[in-house]
């Protein structure tokens, strides 16, 4: 089964990096610095039908290290059905419609070394794909009407999300002196840090902590009884980055560790916490004389949730059969896999469990050639084009054990990348055990 999705709307939530920086084009006015992008788009996808919508973004505008993105999209109508414990009861049609507003890497106002990001999206989908247990062997049956049997749940509802991003850049390395590293690029190409990137670690690099406040709510609006999922928490990480340019990075490395906390207040499900933690590492390439950039990029990831308990059930079924278990991340947190970054080819949030294990190896390369460089007639800045083929292996399991390194998942894909307006996009394709999908996002996947 062919899935496209296209989210615009959720450009910089997952593969947003701590690190602070400035760039600057030397071949560009320094009264000229600030980019912007207004696209439209249209797209079609299984949770949406056919949906048109337009994004903008804008970086560098209010202080030169900032960027701000908005998007609104409406889809056109599709049939929903209401459930009951006996099957569809009524059908009717809905439309998908959303906003999302981003606002990455402010700086407080009086302060040196304190940024701020403000990210949230009101959505609503008259067709979801929600993976409540999606565990790594759990059956699809998407096809089946009784909500009963459904895995996925398909159901219209809404997804609503908001987080706060407070982030601190540590006096060490190379923000010891100089808060925000200023990297000089020609074409989108660093051409300032041929000594920069793989050094001793926190001795040199960028070092940041940050505190993220989250709230997110799923709602099954034709379900009866109403039913919803709700989260809110806090997230505090530490994030180094050891690389010569963090947006497309030739050399170095990078690493982060996170943990997270739901303290089962107001909507929450539940209690519950989860630790992450990712590394990854850039092999710079020999370049004959038609490329401009060739990299071997690494990445890992791991997660696992203490809390969760698999053997105290919360809720269950008629038939018996546990719908959340005590200490339970929601589909969206903790050890999980499948969408736009990890696991490409299988849905979003696809697998999730208590304990989770991913690598990937992507190979990446810029060519000379560029036909929009110098395309005055164009409104869109195209610095580079990046052409990517990668390969992942992921799994999901009930414990952090050697289970993990059995019966994983693979998949592979290939990317066409650009840098736009300083941002790199990226357009892939990526196939794996259970289909294909298509996807369009805003920054390196890492």
């Amino acid at each position: 089964m062919f899935r496209l999705y296209i989210y615009l709307f959720l450009l910089l939530t997952s593969t947003l990096t701590a690190t602070e920086f400035i760039v600057k084009d030397v071949n560009r006015d320094d009264n000229k610095s600030s980019t912007w992008i207004v696209l439209p788009y249209v797209f079609a996808s299984n949770a949406t039908g056919l949906t048109g919508g337009v994004a903008g973004i804008f970086h560098g505008f209010l202080q030169p290290q900032m960027t701000m993105v908005v998007t609104a999209f409406r889809g056109a109508e599709l049939p929903v059905n209401e459930f009951q414990s006996g099957g569809v009861v009524n059908e009717e049609k809905a439309y998908a419609k959303g906003f999302f507003i981003g606002i990455n890497g402010m700086r407080v106002p009086y302060t040196q070394r304190l940024f701020v990001s403000l990210l949230g999206m009101r959505a609503y989908y008259p067709n979801q794909q929600l993976y409540v247990d999606g565990t790594n062997d759990s059956v699809r049956d998407i096809d089946d009407p009784s909500v009963d049997n459904l895995t996925p749940f398909q159901t219209q509802g809404w997804s609503n999300w908001a987080y706060l991003d407070l982030r601190y850049v540590l006096p060490i390395g190379e923000s010891s002196t100089q808060v925000l590293p200023v990297i000089e690029t020609t074409r989108g190409i660093a051409v300032n840090r041929d000594n920069v990137g793989g050094g001793i670690p926190f001795a040199t690099g960028q070092t940041m902590v940050g505190l993220k406040p989250f709230y997110q709510r799923w709602t099954a609006d034709k379900l009866i009884p109403n039913a919803f999922i709700a989260t809110n928490g806090l997230k505090g990480y530490i994030e180094h980055d050891n690389t010569d340019y963090p947006d497309n990075p030739s050399r170095g490395y990078s690493m982060r560790f996170d943990y997270a906390q739901d303290f089962g207040w107001s909507e929450s499900r539940q209690k519950w916490n989860a630790l992450e933690a990712k590394y990854a590492q850039y092999i710079e390439l020999p370049l004959p004389t038609w490329m401009r950039h060739q990299v071997i990029a690494l990445n890992g990831w791991t997660a696992y949730s203490p809390s969760w308990d698999n053997s105290t059930p919360v809720s269950v079924d008629k038939d018996g059969n546990t719908i959340f278990v005590k200490g339970q991340t929601p589909m969206w947190e903790g050890a999980r896999l499948g969408g736009w970054d990890r696991m490409r080819a299988y849905d979003s949030n696809r697998f999730n469990d208590k304990a989770a294990i991913y690598g990937a190896i992507e190979y990446r390369m810029i060519p000379n050639f560029n036909p929009m460089h110098g395309q005055k007639w164009s409104p869109i800045p195209i610095d580079w084009f990046q052409a990517v083929v990668f390969a992942e292996a992921g799994r999901v399991a009930p414990e952090y054990d050697f289970d993990l390194l059995k019966d994983m998942k693979y998949d592979v894909g290939f990317s066409i990348r650009a840098l736009a307006a300083t941002v790199p996009v990226r357009f892939e394709m990526a196939w794996g055990s259970e289909g294909s999908s298509m996807w369009f996002m805003l920054k390196q996947p890492f």
